[in-house]
């Protein structure tokens, strides 16, 4: 009980009786299930003994070795092959690929033997066994699409410099479309780089919006690309952010820019432009979302490239994006994660463009990340991040669904899944 029983029967003096009549009626106030500070004591409670995420999402592993046992080096993008469960890593600091096995070893390397010595992406056609790998321009060679057979030998390669608008096309990400063709984002390209079956030209994809203008150039040489980086790093760390070293040969656009770098409104176009964009996805029924990291806008295209519908936000707080750097589709659980790279987290939407949540942060532990890059979903639902500055890839397991109610908002309520007779707490 609250008060012990006094060992006599004498009565309570009078002075002591408000006293004792206020902290019974504290007690009875807070005891209260329904009573709002209750709820708040809980809710703090809670947060305390499960952190901000709420346990939603899990670490599995983080990879952060080679195949030699050595440290990763700028992990700069990923994907997630779902036949063979096995997850391709661009080393950025050594300029090949690791393919990490169902065991999370780097059984094989793509590397300069089979021509691989520039890479930026990887991406399959498994219906006819083809890997893609988007290679940017080097010293002796142009930026090219490097296509292998399923046995990772070379069958072909592909420039850009004779198609139309893409004589400085530099890839960067891509994805072959449920109609067979490939779709692919360059470096500063303003819209998406279609080729045929072939690697033939076919047309150009372009998102269109209002936007800042922003004349800076990317830079073709790779000494005026270490220029430009040494001046967008010192632009960051005026902001006070450490920002660690980086190696010859990461591209520009991976480093951190000053959040004063950002056009001002002096350069602003009225008129519809097209956008910038960086990454790319497909679903099941053909759908195609772009990732605009210029406009923090998601652009979503239905088959036959018709438009159909764009969300996001820019800002700083919960729910927007800064600068947006790589999404991925998780069709099972109906969402799309994007990667935020300069807040370092990662926002969770349904398939309509509705904000859910987001979880993440500057830091070094798990569930926490260092200017974050990439995302993929793996076949069993893994959810796998590079997690650049770190030096490493985090692969998390997520323990939430979304309910669409059928009256009322519409907007996707995100909730954790049953164990056993039990629900799980919903998120905050």
């Amino acid at each position: 009980m609250f008060f012990e029983k006094t060992p006599h029967k004498d009565k309570a003096r009078p002075q002591q009786l408000p006293l004792a009549i206020f902290w019974a009626l504290l007690f009875l106030l807070t005891w209260n299930p329904g009573s709002p500070w209750a709820q708040v004591a809980e809710e703090n409670d809670e947060d305390q003994q499960t952190g901000p995420s709420r346990e939603i999402m899990r670490l599995v592993t983080i990879l952060d070795r080679d195949d030699m046992g050595k440290p990763l080096r700028f992990p700069m993008n990923i994907t997630a092959e779902k036949d063979e469960k096995e997850i391709y890593v661009i080393n950025g600091g050594q300029g090949n690929i690791l393919i990490y096995g169902l065991d999370f070893f780097p059984h094989l390397v793509l590397g300069a033997g089979r021509g691989i010595d520039s890479p930026q992406c990887i991406f399959f056609d498994m219906e006819h066994g083809r890997v893609y790998i988007g290679q940017s321009h080097t010293a002796s060679k142009p930026s090219r699409l490097t296509i292998l057979n399923a046995a990772f030998l070379p069958e072909k390669e592909v420039s850009f410099t004779a198609m139309p608008g893409a004589e400085r096309f530099s890839v960067t990400n891509g994805m072959v479309g449920k109609n067979g063709k490939i779709y692919l984002i360059g470096n500063q390209s303003r819209g998406v780089l279609v080729l045929d079956a072939q690697g033939g030209f076919s047309h150009w994809l372009k998102a269109m919006d209002k936007i800042y203008l922003d004349l800076a150039e990317t830079a073709d040489s790779a000494e005026e690309r270490m220029e430009q980086l040494i001046e967008m790093q010192q632009q960051a760390l005026g902001d006070k952010e450490v920002i660690p070293a980086t190696p010859l040969g990461l591209p520009s656009e991976l480093l951190p820019k000053s959040r004063n770098a950002i056009p001002k409104d002096k350069n602003k176009d009225k008129n519809l432009q097209p956008v910038l964009l960086h990454d790319i996805a497909i679903d099941s029924d053909g759908r195609i979302f772009l990732l605009s990291e210029e406009t923090s806008k998601v652009y979503v295209y239905g088959p036959g490239d018709k438009f159909l519908f764009s969300f996001g936000q820019k800002g700083g707080s919960s729910g927007k994006m800064s600068r947006p750097r790589g999404l991925s589709l998780d069709e099972t659980k109906k969402c799309i994660y994007i990667v935020d790279y300069m807040r370092h987290t990662i926002l969770v939407f349904d398939m309509a463009g509705r904000f859910i949540f987001e979880f993440g942060g500057r830091g070094t532990g798990p569930i926490w990340f260092n200017f974050p890059t990439a995302i993929d979903v793996s076949r069993d639902g893994r959810v796998i991040i590079a997690d650049l500055f770190n030096n490493r890839v985090q692969i998390l397991e997520s323990d939430f669904a979304i309910n669409y109610p059928v009256f009322g908002n519409t907007k996707g309520i995100p909730v954790r899944k049953k164990t056993g007779n039990k629900d799980k707490a919903p998120l905050p």
